[in-house]
């Protein structure tokens, strides 16, 4: 009786054991996931601002522009991974207007040579670096959280804790021609 005792004792550590093993690593995963999408919300508003840091400057040289601001104001941590690709993809169409404007019009040209303008570009097109590179690891990451959690003993320990898959981030940022690059 006691050995039976001690084996069933056994078996609930085992049990046990394995349930917080996995629970913590489903639980490491999705934190991972929830980090690198700050990271995306975190560049997205960065391109926002600098988007809207560069209207003001070609506004107060009385430049006319077809650019848009992006109310950074409705950027907030936590969007969905289809809301971040349509921000997104909002300040790619805003950052081809601009390309565009520079290559045509002189007057802009000249402006990006100033200090104030010239950084904010550089900022702006480094935020966009960032955030295809935060895209990339997000979508990683959920790559890694969703195949866990399809397979056993996860997908038992998902269903536990009501875990569902998540989604990627899927915009693709526009390919740049490099002769238009600032």
């Amino acid at each position: 009786m006691t050995a039976l005792f001690i084996g069933l004792l056994v078996c609930l550590a085992i049990i046990a054991y394995f349930f917080i093993y996995v629970t913590s690593k489903i639980n490491s995963l999705e934190s991972k996931v929830r980090d690198k999408g700050s990271e995306i919300d975190g560049g997205i508003w960065d391109r926002g601002f600098q988007l809207s840091k560069i209207i003001e400057i070609l506004e107060a040289n009385g430049i006319d522009h077809e650019l848009e601001k992006v109310d950074v104001n409705t950027f907030g941590l936590g969007m969905s991974p289809t809301m971040q690709a349509l921000n997104a993809e909002k300040t790619d169409q805003q950052d081809k207007k601009l390309r565009e404007m520079i290559k045509e019009n002189p007057i802009v040209e000249k402006l990006t040579k100033e200090e104030e303008l010239a950084v904010h570009i550089q900022k702006f097109n480094n935020a966009r670096i960032e955030l295809d590179k935060a895209g990339k690891e997000y979508n990683q990451a959920v790559n890694s959280y969703n195949a866990y959690i399809v397979g056993f003993p996860g997908s038992v320990m998902a269903a536990f804790h009501k875990k569902s898959s998540k989604s990627i981030f899927g915009y693709y940022f526009i390919d740049f021609d490099a002769k238009t690059e600032k």
